[in-house]
């Protein structure tokens, strides 16, 4: 298979075990986002398929090449984007990006950097010094030296983490577009649920050392194996026992009822469950709205509501949920 292979990858340090008995493969012109919580071992990842680190248990392919075994042939393949840029702060901008081609000849050199130039929209920041670019700029001319020498794998270790969010947002998109355009197999690591969702093909998320799912946004979004990937890659409520019990629901004593934020609704009209507002945040376009269920002691949930329903009367409200849209997930 082309692209990256993973099989019961796992790595100490020390007595102490970091990962376990990974296994996932990333297709040619594929996006995988690695998902933890900080000092989960993601970036031990990037760094054991770049080399970085080599004591691991397992194996790793690279073009069905076995990386243990052929390292230092596999190394020009791989392209390692880091969250800090890396970038040499002695050279400009054009002298970064042809750093890596000593190969070329002086002509070749300069038809590459110009190409890359161009197509990373930094033509007129050329001969800038790095201190003089902005924080997406530097990214770009990072992004732009890594895929001057034409790499098949992109690793990508928080490369948006430097950047306010709407120029993350914007860059992010932007680098998806040059993954899938030029084939490349990627991995992300990173620990924003939006933006794995928003970029990947497929999503790995770890827990207790190992990843506990790998599927696509979808997948895993609407089917969480179980309530930490759910917490994970979306903000929910867990709804008490009454609720389910209201629709029916026959759940297990190892499942947890959950619903997706953005699926509860409240309303003016009567339903079952009479809410009271406990809290009230203005987010701008909507407010964070926390409920207490009138008859149902400490039980509270989250929810956005529009900023122009009415919550003036604040003690006749009631929430509204389709029972299609509660989730049973294992706790565990």
């Amino acid at each position: 298979m082309r692209g990256i292979q993973v099989k019961n990858f796992g790595i100490s340090f020390g007595n102490m075990e970091i990962l376990k008995n990974l296994s996932f493969d990333v297709k040619e012109g594929e996006i995988v986002t690695i998902l933890g919580p900080s000092g989960s071992g993601k970036s031990t990842i990037l760094r054991s398929i770049a080399s970085l680190q080599t004591h691991y248990e397992g194996e790793i392919y690279l073009n069905e090449t076995c990386l243990l075994n052929h390292h230092s042939s596999c190394h020009k393949e791989i392209g390692y984007i880091f969250q800090d840029y890396a970038l040499f702060p002695h050279l400009n901008v054009k002298e970064n990006i042809g750093f890596a081609l000593y190969s070329l000849s002086k002509v070749e050199k300069q038809r590459r950097v110009d190409e890359l130039l161009k197509q990373f929209d930094l033509v007129e920041h050329r001969n800038k010094q790095i201190h003089e670019l902005s924080g997406g700029q530097q990214q770009r001319v990072s992004i732009a030296r890594v895929i001057a020498y034409n790499p098949r794998i992109l690793l990508l270790d928080e490369p948006f983490s430097n950047l306010d969010s709407i120029l993350r947002n914007k860059t992010k998109l932007w680098l998806k577009d040059v993954i899938k355009n030029l084939g490349l197999s990627a991995i992300l690591v990173t620990h924003d649920q939006k933006e794995a969702l928003s970029i990947s093909d497929k999503i790995g998320v770890i827990q207790n050392k190992t990843l506990v799912q790998f599927s696509t946004p979808q997948e895993l979004y609407h089917h969480p194996i179980n309530l930490y990937v759910a917490k994970f890659l979306g903000d929910i409520n867990i709804l008490p026992k009454e609720v389910v019990d209201h629709f029916n629901l026959k759940i297990k004593t190892d499942q947890t009822p959950i619903i997706r934020t953005h699926h509860c609704k409240i309303s003016q009209n009567m339903t079952p469950f009479k809410m009271c507002v406990d809290k009230l945040s203005y987010c701008g376009d909507y407010f964070e709205v926390t409920l207490t269920f009138q008859e149902i002691i400490k039980t509270h949930i989250t929810l956005n509501v529009d900023t122009t329903f009415e919550l003036h009367d604040k003690k006749n409200i009631y929430l509204e949920i389709d029972p299609k849209d509660i989730l049973l997930v294992n706790t565990i």
